[in-house]
């Protein structure tokens, strides 16, 4: 029996929420081509990307993941198609951007909407905070608190917090590989 026979391979659907303009774009582009994006464009309604990744977890069992990943619009006038696209959801992604308090606060819309919905604390979802634009952080510019962010994260029981730049890679491929063995 050949290697390849005993790879499992599997869809999983991944959606990234957050404000308009924190990077959820930039930050597929870069996890999925492994390019900077300068200016990418608002998102109308949806974006979707795909990766396919090969993972093994602690069994040695081998897995092909096609990792389907829905990048939702960040505007409000988008936010009523929503219901619809998180449909058979298995990751939700919440992300904020690190220096911009009101993005991390404004989760919580996104968490309405998703009880809405009727998916928000489904057991079979899991749910990731993501901070985005590490690179910008400084010792001179005012970010948001690890404190704010462990709050947050506890008050809306995410699985794991992460932080990321688009940028330069920091922590995306890191990422986007725990997303992929939590979903296993």
């Amino acid at each position: 029996m050949s290697n390849e026979t005993n790879i499992k391979k599997i869809k999983r659907k991944i959606i990234i929420l957050g404000e308009g303009g924190v990077g959820k774009t930039t930050l597929l582009h870069r996890y999925v081509n492994n390019v900077f994006v300068d200016s990418t464009k608002m998102t109308i309604g949806t974006d979707f990307f795909i990766k396919k990744v090969d993972i093994s977890n602690d069994n040695d069992d081998k897995y092909q993941l096609t990792l389907l990943i829905w990048d939702f619009a960040g505007q409000e006038r988008f936010r009523f198609i929503l219901n619809e696209y998180i449909k058979g959801a298995e990751c939700i992604i919440l992300a904020f951007d690190l220096l911009r308090l009101a993005t991390l606060y404004r989760i919580k819309n996104w968490i309405g909407l998703l009880k809405e919905g009727g998916v928000w604390g489904d057991p079979k979802i899991k749910y990731f905070l993501l901070g985005t634009k590490k690179d910008l952080i400084t010792d001179d510019i005012n970010t948001i608190s690890q404190e704010q962010i462990d709050e947050f994260k506890e008050k809306f029981n995410a699985d794991s917090y992460f932080e990321t730049s688009s940028l330069n890679g920091l922590g995306v491929e890191e990422f986007f590989t725990y997303v992929a063995k939590s979903m296993i």
